[in-house]
């Protein structure tokens, strides 16, 4: 976030940009021309405390990234108050993209779907990994809701102890996972998982501003290494990322991620309802993800069409994850 705000005070200095997070310390302080430090969870509600300090503040444009359902059910309340609420889309579009087990349901017969089965029980897991590996391919495992992959896991470790030898790398194996699932059922916890076949390829990030549904700007940043990253305006994965934004009707900066199997073809992993990390890469290559983001905030964004092939180097030290942030734009 830190890279993105610094971009758009660069890009449109005539806006007045104030943003939030729970952390008094975070790194996007340092960037930002107004700063206010969020309550924590369970403090005080949410959404009230947003309503009530825009208010105060004069907020004329909310661009909330934590908290959004809570938002997405007050959108009344903050029209009363004469804040105009930008967020990525309806309550229950932000809860069917938050679900990946009722996500990956609503793709069913999409060639970009990677298979994929939800599993709540230990029999399941086990069955699901057996059909997966049948033909040769890894198995993995994530939860059914989350972010930032935790809770991910390869499941193509040799031998038990091989995650605890190596947490970082996040590989187990599957029957000391399943052995896990088991205890999990003895003692009454339940879970909801989603097993599928691991994707050892290239990663790709489709960069997208939307209003509306309809797509402003679309990228496709290929992660090609730990430091170098290409970035495509003319790429097939753009055709079928700007179809999903329209069907959902997505608004704003959203990222669909997808990433190569074993053989080269590319899956679908999800969509975030939020500006990917990297998206400010695409502006080092001449594509303005944040002018064109702050544009649609302001109701002046225009469709941004170039032919751009180019790799950034992406050296970058990694910003410590922050713990929620909402960031708040005034016109």
């Amino acid at each position: 976030m830190r890279n993105l705000v610094r971009r758009i005070v660069a890009d449109r200095p005539h806006i007045q940009l104030c943003v939030s997070a729970i952390d008094h310390d975070s790194p996007v302080r340092d960037v930002s021309p107004l700063f206010w430090t969020e309550p924590g969870k369970g403090e005080t509600d949410y959404t009230d405390w947003l309503i009530d300090t825009a208010t105060q503040r004069g907020i004329e444009a909310l661009v909330p990234q934590r908290g959004k359902i809570g938002v997405a059910r007050a959108l009344d309340r903050f029209a009363a108050n004469g804040i105009h609420v930008h967020i990525a889309a309806d309550v229950d579009t932000l809860d069917l993209l938050d679900d990946k087990a009722a996500f990956s349901a609503s793709l069913a017969d999409d060639p970009y779907l990677c298979p994929t089965t939800w599993v709540t029980t230990a029999a399941a897991f086990e069955a699901a990994v057996d059909a997966t590996t049948r033909y040769g391919a890894s198995a993995c495992v994530k939860p059914s809701r989350g972010v930032y992959g935790a809770g991910y896991w390869t499941l193509d470790a040799n031998g038990p102890l091989a995650h605890l030898a190596d947490p970082d790398a996040r590989r187990i194996a599957p029957e000391v996972y399943a052995a896990s699932l088991r205890h999990a059922e003895e003692v009454g916890d339940g879970f909801s998982l989603l097993v599928m076949e691991h994707l050892p390829g290239l990663e790709a990030s489709v960069d997208i501003v939307a209003d509306r549904g309809t797509v402003m700007l679309a990228a496709v940043r290929t992660k090609l290494d730990a430091n170098r990253q290409r970035i495509q305006t003319r790429h097939e994965l753009t055709t079928h990322a700007t179809e999903l934004v329209r069907r959902h009707r997505l608004h704003g900066a959203v990222n669909v991620q997808y990433k190569q199997d074993r053989h080269g073809n590319w899956r679908i992993l999800e969509i975030n309802a939020r500006a990917a990390g990297g998206a400010s890469y695409c502006d080092a290559a001449g594509v303005p993800f944040c002018a064109t983001w702050i544009d649609v905030v302001t109701g002046t964004a225009t469709p941004f069409e170039a032919d751009i092939d180019t790799e950034v180097i992406a050296m970058v030290q990694a910003e410590p994850r922050q713990k929620g942030s909402a960031g708040t734009s005034q016109a």
